[in-house]
Order: C-alpha cells, then structure tokens, then sequence
C-alpha cells in the first residue's frame, strides 16, 4: 500500500528541478487567482457600505409613483414626513426627511475663475436628523457643516476643484417650485465633503431642508424618508417587517439593492468579466503545467517500457504518476497560497491608489480611488484544491497516452 506513494515522492525528490518548474507553474496562476479574486470582494464590499452610508441607507420611504419618475424630480409627489414619525420612532431606527430637486448651479467670475453653470441634483437635508442617517458630516473636510434656516450650501470635493469654489463664495440657484414656477435664489458655499463614495465627491450639492422647503413652497412636504438600521446581518429584515406599514399609508418603501439597481447590475456584470480573465488565468497556468508534466511522462517512456517488462502493471504505473501529479499539486497548492496572502497582505492594509483613474470617469463601483483587498479564505482553499486537481488531471491524460504504446514500442521510444 506504501510502495507506490514512497516510489513516486522519491521521484520528485529525484528531478527537483522539474518537479520546482511544474510546481511554480501552479503557484503562480493560483496566485493571480487568489490576488484579483481579494481585489474584486473587497471592491464590491467597500462599494456596498459607501452606497449605504452615503447614498441609499437600508431603505427609502416614497410616494406612490416617485421612484418610477426620479429622473424628472417630481417634487409634487411629495409627502408629510410626520405620518410616517411615530412607526420610525418604534423601530429605534434612524431617519433623515430629505428633498431632492433639479436645478442648475451659476456661477460668476470673480470670485469663481470663470462664468459658468452645472446642472445637477440638489439634495436638501436635515442637519441634525441626517447624521443618524448618513456620515456626511464626518466627511467634511473644509468648512462647517449646514446649518438649519441658514442659506448654505456643501459641495462634493472633485465638483468643487473642477468650478473653483471656495468657502464663502456665492453660487446662485435656477430651479422649479413644488407648482412649477420659476425660481431662483442664492446660497454661500459653506463647506466642502471629501468621502469615500465618488458619486457624492463627483456632484454633491446639499443644503438645509428648512431652506429648501421655504424656496421651493414644499409647506412642509419632502419627496424622501431615508431609513437606517445598521450595517448588521439583520438590517434588511428590519427594513422588509417596515414594508407593510408603510405600504397601508399609501406610500412605497425600496430597500438599498432596488435604490442601487446601478451598481448590483454592474458589480454582477464586472463579476462576470473577471471570471472569464480568471478562468484564462487558469487556463495559462493549465498549459503550463501540461507542457512540464508531459516533458515529465514523455521523458521517462522507456523508464515506464522496463517497469512494464519487469511484471508492472498499467494500473500501477498510473496510480504512481498520480501520486506524483499531486505531490506536485500539493506543493504548487502551498507555495501559491502562500505567495497569494504575501501579494494579498499590502492589498488589504494600504491597497492601491486608483484615483487618477476614477476621478474623471464613473465605473459605477463606489469607491473614490484607493481600492483594497480582503482575506477571501474560501477561495484560497478552492485555489489549494484546484491546483492539486489539475496536476492530477493533466497527469491522468499524459500517462493515458504513454500507456497505450506496446512495451517493444516503449524500449525503442527517443
């Protein structure tokens, strides 16, 4: 039961530089596995929590027929955040009434470098009740944060750089009240957020919702109610229990994966993409391996001729060079993986700055530019097996092909 495992790791031992090339052919395409399959969990876990803490929440509260009609900011789909107050405040959960609104921002030279104006979405926020909500606050990097009544206004940090605002400079509004009039008004730049979603950092505009409601003749109506339970596995159940209630008082609750339709169908398309380069990864290293283990076979026919002509049996035979494949595959397997958390480890503590990428162009993943991997356990177990497998596999097919020569035939192989 023993001679063939202790002949075939005697083997190895025998041609170690072949059995080293086979084994690194292994490692190194388990490594590249391992590497982009870190980087593409922690870019879809990373762009999950910023599309929670900036943008979505666990789930909004709309009117009827808001959602469908977002594009246009139907602020007369709107609704009085007070009748869905009492239930919020059951839940323990956090709440931020917000409106959101179309307009353009103009601005003038002096003391802005040129005349100019940006269409965009204006955000109207509570700032006190937006904290529990949204870590905006926590993102301000110039400034003061807004404050209730007062004409302020916050800009995404890249916006700001591209229209050359600074604190106290003075932008003018162009927009449309909740019944459709005309209507402009001035708000000072009081503060500048630097975040980690790039969708904020890109072209968020916020002012206070007091102000908002007082310009835009919203008599105390909001067009959202962005509800919080956590980042915890049980947020979503939280928010689905809300559904109900909220759906019997005539409005619509969508939680975060209906609000980020956008980045779920890209993060599912991109994860499509990257298996197909992780599968050619696979396939290289595949060829790379074949081409060594069939230079291991074919150079050792007539070594196999003699063992056949001595009273060896083929099933003997293919049962040692499957010992061998996989001592081959178990060390490809343990230097791949170890090489993978060696190239994974700086990945996951300062990852790898990809500003200059994204800040001119939206991928829809939300992260701003440093891009970081994660310890993803299960696919370096499925890599450790997968390079065994396929030592075996290739070994199987190349000692099929050298079996079916006659022994004269294998005596006489060059």
């Amino acid at each position: 039961m023993t001679f063939l495992p202790k002949m075939a790791f005697k083997n190895l031992a025998r041609y170690k530089k072949r059995t080293m090339i086979t084994a690194g052919a292994i490692a190194y395409g388990l490594m590249m596995f391992i590497v982009i399959r870190s980087l593409l969990t922690g870019i879809d876990n990373e762009s999950e929590t910023n599309l929670r803490l900036y943008e979505t929440a666990t789930g909004r509260i709309m009117a009827q027929g808001y959602w469908d009609d977002r594009e246009t900011f139907p602020l007369e789909k709107s609704f009085d955040p007070e009748i869905v107050t009492p239930i919020l405040e059951n839940t323990g959960a956090g709440y931020s009434p917000r409106i959101s609104f179309g307009g353009d921002l103009i601005f003038y030279k002096d003391p802005f470098p040129e005349d100019g104006s940006i269409p965009g979405r204006f955000t109207a926020i509570d700032p006190v009740l937006d904290a529990d909500v949204f870590k905006l606050r926590e993102s301000l990097s110039e400034g003061s944060w807004l404050v209730d009544g007062e004409q302020g206004l916050i800009l995404g940090h890249w916006l700001a750089e591209d229209i050359g605002a600074g604190i106290g400079h003075t932008v003018l509004v162009e927009t449309q009240t909740k019944d459709g009039y005309a209507q402009v008004f001035d708000l000072e730049i009081v503060g500048i957020v630097n975040c980690p979603n790039p969708e904020i950092t890109r072209s968020g505009m916020f002012l206070p919702l007091s102000v908002a409601d007082e310009f835009l003749e919203m008599d105390g109506t909001v067009t959202e109610v962005n509800v919080n339970f956590g980042t915890l596995n049980g947020a979503d159940a939280d928010f689905a229990a809300l559904v109900p209630d909220v759906e019997a008082m005539g409005l619509e609750a969508l939680d975060w994966r209906i609000l980020g339709a956008d980045f779920i169908a890209i993060s599912q398309a991109k994860a499509g993409s990257s298996g197909m380069i992780i599968f050619l990864i696979l396939i290289i290293a595949g060829v790379g391996i074949s081409n060594t283990m069939l230079m291991a076979v074919y150079e050792r026919v007539r070594e196999l001729g003699m063992m056949r002509a001595l009273g060896m049996r083929n099933r003997q035979i293919r049962a040692m060079f499957l010992w061998e494949s996989a001592g081959i595959g178990l060390l490809g397997g343990f230097y791949g993986v170890g090489l993978g958390a060696l190239v994974t480890w700086p990945l996951v503590k300062w990852g790898i700055d990809y500003t200059f990428l994204l800040r001119e162009a939206s991928f829809g993943y939300r992260i701003q530019g440093q891009m970081y991997g994660v310890w993803d356990i299960p696919s370096m177990i499925i890599a450790f097996f997968m390079g065994v497998g396929m030592a075996v596999l290739v070994a199987a097919f190349s000692t099929h092909r050298i079996l079916r020569l006659d022994i004269p035939a294998s005596l006489r192989f060059q």
